[in-house]
């Protein structure tokens, strides 16, 4: 049977103690010797690549935070650009610098080392947008501006980081260089925007190198008396300093690399890998960590004074010698009592963080080494809880419009269901009503501000403590609980009657939604059953003509859901006539089009079509035959407005020829424009292709 006596970590050294006292001097000090020369070794080595990791996470945060910046406001840049061409408008230009400078000046506030930001035409050679700061307080002049109002034109500017950017392709950050612009030493991240193959524009940002490596270099770190820091290029052979900011080879300081540049990076991408360099003709190590711009931040120190602690160890040992027999039994007891205790509690905080729970508490103010170690792994669980509560509100949560997304609906309602098994509730399905043709009316843009705005009318219609969520595309969900039948049909009856706009580009338009739910009487009825039921039931009402709500029946399983395979772009982009649908108005604006009617004027897309027309259906119409055009309309209008009517005109395409065309129209009214003219539009010549002279057709 094993004794527990030394299972702890203070009886272990306790009866090392013990035994130094029957052993003598000569097999204490030999042991105490050799344990303490090892655990100082493997403790320095611990601490450099501690102290690597803890400087290059702070450099790369800030380095990322910038990469950020750049990343969204070209991201931003790259939605609003759908055509290359838009970048020859000088207005579109504006507009597109005006929002990049926006997006900066909402970043930038609290990264100081930032000093200049910019958007830049790489066809045109010029800069759209450069804003810089003449010092560290974020406040960025238009230098553009002054250069104008200095020379009377804006120079080209940042010519080596452009070239280099051009080279890479990529998204990169440069190497240091002085910048005359900016009077001073900078490294740039700069992010290519492409479309179509071909590279648009630039945005990037500049970072004050000097102060960066000043501040790095300002004050030293606990335990670096032994050593050197140094912030070194990729190959871990040049070292960039405050005095020598692009850089000086470190042979110069009598430091020479004894591994290669493959042992380089593999060093600075691994935990405890240390690198092997002469310092003045002694044996170095160096903790190294690759930062995000590919530079290496190091800590380099001699291996002879790494052994420093044990020889002073060893001198003291002789002199402390008889001290230490006698205390031996009761000081290392108490002393290793309250380490014990300590490293104990950072034990236990270690085992909850394994166990997935972050909320741990140390609060160890000591300071010694147990201390920083309870300090740093303090910070590093509160990191890394921070961390995790992102991505799981990130995974769960829609990125358009705030709202739960299908996974945190599913387990919203899941989690629920669970905990109230026995309680009533309702599980609505909820469609836009034409969001495609909203999209292709109006643009993306419209379309993400109706399902923003749809969001919006969901949480102020069923409450802020219903789940509501975007099941993807324009279907969104919400489950009301603890909510009777009768409540739950007034609440969405009322929502379904409700009058529903969102504002785009000034204008307000109006919009639909089509809504099935079923309820949950506390049978135990599965998640998926509930979905399948709802969306049952939302396709009913789809089926009986949408902008309306029903409740879920068992009889909609046998419901004949073919009609919903054709939606409004499978028709219209393959009808074999043009299709025009304007609001009923002398001079009224072009609501929609198919592809038929876009070719039929021999435009490249909807945009030019838009763009040739000016958006007025009269603008269809040849000048020649626009005012009989006219007249004939509204006569037949005021003759027979509820039937359908014809006639022939000419009309003119974006290419100058004119074509005769055979029209069939009608007016009817529309929930959302009011009247509104539909027009189906077919050319004379191929009309007569069809058809003999008799009157009789071809085929």
């Amino acid at each position: 049977m094993k004794l527990k006596l030394f299972y702890s970590l203070k009886r272990k050294v306790l009866a090392v103690c013990l035994a130094g006292m029957i052993l003598m001097a000569l097999c204490v000090g030999g042991i105490s010797l050799w344990t303490i020369s090892h655990l100082t070794y493997d403790y320095e080595i611990q601490n450099m690549n501690h102290l690597v990791d803890t400087k290059a996470t702070i450099i790369n945060d800030e380095l990322l935070r910038s990469e950020s910046i750049v990343n969204y406001a070209a991201n931003s840049v790259s939605r609003k650009i759908s055509d290359p061409d838009q970048l020859r408008n000088p207005a579109f230009q504006q507009r597109l610098a005006q929002s990049v400078d926006h997006d900066f000046q909402d970043a930038t506030t609290n990264l100081h080392i930032i000093c200049s930001y910019y958007l830049y035409y790489p066809s045109e050679n010029i800069s759209a947008l450069w804003k810089a700061s003449r010092g560290h307080d974020s406040m960025f002049y238009d230098v553009l501006a002054q250069q104008r109002g200095e020379s009377g034109q804006a120079a080209p500017r940042h010519v080596v980081a452009f070239a280099y950017l051009m080279d890479q392709g990529k998204a990169a950050w440069t190497q240091p260089y002085y910048s005359p612009y900016l009077n001073r030493y900078i490294i740039s991240y700069l992010r290519p925007i492409y479309e179509d193959g071909v590279m648009v524009a630039i945005i990037g940002v500049d970072l004050d190198f000097q102060a960066f490596i000043d501040r790095l270099y300002a004050k030293p770190s606990e335990g670096e008396e032994h050593g050197m820091i140094i912030l070194s290029d990729a190959t871990g052979t040049v070292e960039y300093s405050p005095k020598k900011p692009l850089g000086v080879p470190l042979v110069d300081k009598d430091i020479h690399l004894k591994d290669t540049a493959d042992k380089v990076a593999e060093a600075g991408q691994t935990d405890n890998e240390m690198l092997s360099y002469t310092w003045a003709g002694k044996p170095s190590l160096a903790g190294i960590r690759t930062l995000r711009n590919g530079m290496n931040f190091i800590d380099l120190r001699q291996v002879p004074k790494i052994y420093n602690r044990t020889h002073k160890a060893f001198m003291q040992m002789g002199f402390g010698l008889v001290a230490v027999c006698i205390l031996a039994s009761l000081l290392p007891l108490y002393m290793i009592s309250r380490l014990s205790e300590r490293l104990q509690l950072v034990i236990e905080a270690a085992k909850e963080v394994g166990e997935g729970n972050y909320d741990v508490k140390l609060h160890d103010m000591h300071p010694d080494d147990i201390g920083e170690l309870s300090r740093n792994f303090q910070a590093m669980a509160e990191k890394v809880a921070a961390a995790q509560e992102n991505l799981t509100y990130m995974s769960q949560h829609d990125a358009l419009t705030g709202i739960l997304n299908r996974m945190g609906l599913d387990k919203e309602v899941a989690d629920w269901l669970k905990a109230h098994p026995a309680s009533h509730g309702a599980l609505v399905s909820l469609n836009l009503d034409g969001f495609k043709f909203i999209n292709d009316l109006h643009g993306h843009m419209a379309g993400d501000e109706a399902l923003r705005t749809l969001a919006k009318d969901l949480i102020e219609s069923f409450g802020h403590d219903q789940i509501i969520g975007r099941n993807g595309g324009d279907e969104f969900v919400v489950f009301m609980k603890d909510t009777e039948p009768e409540q739950a049909e007034k609440v969405i009856k009322a929502f379904s009657n409700k009058v529903k706009t969102f504002t785009y580009d000034g204008e307000i338009h109006a919009f639909s939604v089509s809504i099935g739910y079923t309820l949950y009487k506390g049978d135990g009825t599965s998640l998926s059953r509930l979905f399948h039921q709802s969306d049952t039931a939302l396709y009913a009402v789809k089926l009986r003509g949408r902008n309306h709500y029903r409740a879920y029946e068992p009889t909609m399983e046998n419901l004949n859901r073919t009609s919903l395979g054709f939606n409004l772009e499978n028709i219209t982009k393959n009808l074999p006539l043009g299709l025009l649908v304007s609001e009923a108005k002398p001079h009224g604006k072009i609501l929609f089009v198919n592809k038929t009617m876009v070719e039929m004027l021999e435009c490249r897309n909807i945009h030019e079509f838009m763009e040739f027309t000016q958006g007025y259906a009269p603008n269809v119409v040849c000048t020649c035959d626009r005012e009989r055009m006219t007249k004939m309309v509204w006569e037949q209008s005021a003759r027979e407005p509820d039937r359908p009517h014809c006639m022939s005109y000419s009309i003119h395409t974006a290419k100058g020829l004119d074509k005769r065309v055979f029209a069939i129209w009608r007016m009817a009214d529309n929930p959302n424009y009011g009247e509104v003219f539909y027009a189906t539009l077919m050319e004379a010549s191929f009309l007569r292709e069809l058809t003999s002279d008799d009157g009789e057709c071809k085929a």
